[in-house]
């Protein structure tokens, strides 16, 4: 075989096996706290108004539950109802350690709601930021709608406890 084409086949050996590798996703770490299947419950908060026509209701019961993982970006479904409405918030974010030095500390969870799916008598708003902190296997945050001209103020918070690891 003629020593040009060895060459190449000796490189194809090596990339072809390894190639898969390169744009695998980083894993996330063991100890994590968001691992692709957790799953997260707990209550969100809502006050203020929607389109200037009043609230809604003050609390919905919520279910967070990461669907993909990518080193410090994540996907989840957001799932929030009440005994009247439903609707379930596809939502992408990221998680990070507050202090690399002092896993203590906890981690900045931050997210923003993009899309939507299985919406009952109600109205999904996306492109709510989402921000707070991990510890302690809670969640603990805020979220405020943004400015706008259509008269929405709506804000909260939220606090979710885990209920499943993968």
């Amino acid at each position: 075989m003629n020593p040009v084409l060895k060459m190449f086949a000796a490189v194809a050996l090596v990339l072809v096996p390894t190639a898969g590798v390169l744009v695998q996703a980083a894993p996330a770490k063991d100890g994590d706290p968001a691992l692709t299947g957790t799953v997260w419950k707990g209550k969100l908060t809502q006050k203020g108004e929607f389109k200037g026509t009043g609230g809604g209701p003050p609390e919905f019961d919520c279910e967070l539950t990461i669907t993909k993982r990518d080193g410090e970006k994540f996907e989840a479904d957001l799932a929030e109802k009440t005994d009247e409405l439903k609707v379930t918030y596809l939502v992408r974010g990221t998680i990070a350690l507050v202090d690399k030095s002092n896993k203590d500390k906890g981690y900045k969870i931050e997210f923003e709601s993009i899309g939507s799916k299985d919406v009952e008598n109600t109205e999904a708003i996306t492109k709510i930021p989402y921000t707070g902190t991990v510890k302690d296997k809670k969640i603990k945050g805020t979220w405020k709608y943004p400015a706008n001209e259509d008269g929405t103020t709506l804000e909260g918070a939220f606090e979710f406890e885990l209920t499943k690891k993968d």
